[in-house]
């Protein structure tokens, strides 16, 4: 199942964050290394802190979640033009009203089951209801920086982005990708999935 909530419903769901912002610290600062500030257990930044934040989560037949990322608008401040800005030899900027930026694109620790597995199971979920949010309101592109070794998952998935910047620092090789939402999207990995009860809601309807 798919959920999609504001940085204002917070207090409206807040175990729903408080998994997600958890999952977040034990992921990126606990497993992958990452410079995040972490307290209380919980993985927040000062993005997280706006209003505006749109939150696209994922969730088992439990309600527990299994997955999240985070959108921002690419008309105000992102994470590209800012903290990801030296990642790259020339800046990568992308701002348009029909483009949003995707980050802290999270499986969280699975309760069940091999990690590679709930790897793409989840992320497929992941993205599948971001192309239907998209499509639902009037989103045409997502933009986001990616670790290359998501590539292949991407490609089983269905929805592979174009590259616009790669850097191979000590970093890593990151590449920044862009993702176009049309509904031939949506078709191929809606039937690349072997999973069909992910329902994507529109962007108003927060659930």
């Amino acid at each position: 199942m798919i959920k999609i909530f504001s940085g204002a419903d917070r207090e409206r769901f807040p175990q729903d964050f408080d998994q997600m912002f958890r999952a977040r610290a034990a992921i990126f600062k606990d497993r992958l290394g990452w410079e995040v500030d972490v307290e209380n257990g919980l993985e927040i930044d000062r993005y997280d802190r706006c209003d505006d934040t749109v939150y696209l989560v994922s969730s088992d037949a439990d309600g527990h979640l299994t997955g999240s990322l985070r959108l921002l608008p690419t008309t105000g401040d992102t994470m590209l033009r800012h903290e990801f800005s030296d990642f790259f030899d020339e800046p990568v900027d992308v701002e348009s009203p029909t483009a949003w930026e995707c980050t802290r694109f999270c499986v969280h620790p699975p309760r069940h089951g091999a990690r590679a597995e709930a790897m793409r199971t989840v992320s497929s979920d992941l993205l599948i209801g971001l192309c239907g949010l998209c499509l639902d309101s009037g989103i045409e592109h997502i933009v986001g920086l990616y670790d290359e070794r998501m590539t292949r998952i991407y490609q089983r998935i269905g929805w592979t982005p174009d590259p616009l910047a790669e850097s191979r620092s000590h970093r890593g090789h990151l590449i920044v990708g862009l993702w176009e939402a049309t509904p031939h999207a949506l078709d191929r990995m809606q039937s690349l999935s072997t999973r069909s009860r992910v329902l994507p809601l529109p962007l108003r309807q927060a659930a």
